[in-house]
């Protein structure tokens, strides 16, 4: 199950030109462990960080960078329009409304297990200030050579990516970065990648992640990673088929061989139960093709079909499907 929210933000929006006039990310969340290790990370690597919140906590700083009791105390000392959520599932959805409501225009929420409840309501406020949501579950955005949302690459991100031509767009966050790291050492890089979150509810979908990677000038093309449970890839494929989609797609999705094995049982992140032909990976792969998208099987097949639509050689057709 999806819900959509990337429909109400403003059509402009470029996570590009937002990482680079930024004068930090604010960080919600900010004294617990998962934030102090990677705000440690972000500023090694070069990344700014303005400002932290976790309500209490004001006037104490982690990593040098001061934190503050409310997103409003943050922002009227700091220019901030993107923030990385840190703040425990109980309280992150309510970090992320209160986020909104102030005037920041990108939430990226790192908890697992968000009451859907409060996530509904983040969503709702997304909307309602022509704002964007990724994740919940997400590991975060990166723009090589620009800047990053949450620590995709650790401290060294240079090291594991490289500014290119190829919108990265996954529900599986390990995966974005794997992909991102082989298409580097395939020889080529990548305009923006986005790890959308596994929840059953998420805030950003696979087809609205890539009319988002879409607006950044350097994206020539969209690698999907996508898994069974959902129906995000038949949206991605309608997208597609619509025009709203403009870039040439290659698709993989994890996990064929689950279509054996009952829809009660969960594989990857959220439960497959609901329609067969929608759940199924067969149907997916079925309608992706129908739509013009490039289907791969295997990671030898997204670069081969990079390879085609990039004009520059593949090895072969191995991984793809006809």
């Amino acid at each position: 199950m999806t819900a959509a929210t990337s429909s109400a933000v403003t059509s402009e929006l470029s996570l590009r030109d937002l990482l680079a006039a930024e004068e930090g990310l604010l960080i919600l969340g900010a004294t617990g462990r998962q934030a102090r290790l990677e705000i440690g990370w972000l500023l090694k690597s070069g990344d700014r960080v303005a400002a932290g919140v976790t309500p209490g906590r004001g006037g104490q700083s982690v990593e040098g960078v001061p934190v503050y009791d409310s997103v409003i105390d943050a922002l009227r000392r700091h220019r901030c329009s993107i923030a990385m959520n840190y703040a425990p599932a109980v309280a992150a959805a309510d970090a992320a409304v209160e986020a909104f409501e102030a005037g920041v225009k990108v939430v990226v929420m790192s908890a697992e297990g968000v009451p859907l409840h409060r996530l509904a309501l983040a969503m709702a406020a997304a909307r309602r200030n022509h704002a964007l949501l990724i994740g919940p579950n997400s590991q975060g955005l990166v723009v090589p050579g620009v800047g990053r949302v949450g620590c995709p690459g650790g401290s060294d991100p240079e090291s594991r990516f490289r500014a290119g031509e190829v919108a990265v767009v996954s529900r599986s966050g390990g995966m974005t970065s794997e992909l991102s790291m082989l298409i580097r050492s395939w020889g080529w890089g990548t305009s923006v990648q986005l790890a959308l979150g596994g929840s059953p509810i998420v805030g950003t979908t696979l087809s609205e992640g890539v009319v988002l990677a879409q607006r950044d000038p350097s994206t020539r093309v969209a690698v999907v990673f996508g898994e069974p449970s959902g129906r995000q890839e038949h949206d991605l494929a309608e997208a597609v088929e619509s025009g709203r989609v403009t870039v040439p797609v290659v698709a993989m999705i994890a996990g064929r061989a689950v279509d054996a094995l009952p829809a009660t049982l969960t594989f990857g992140h959220a439960p497959r139960a609901g329609s067969a032909g929608e759940q199924s990976v067969a149907g997916k792969l079925t309608a992706l093709l129908a739509a013009g998208v490039k289907v791969a099987t295997s990671l030898d097949g997204i670069r081969t079909a990079l390879g085609e639509l990039l004009a520059q050689p593949g090895d072969s057709r191995e991984g793809m499907l006809p």
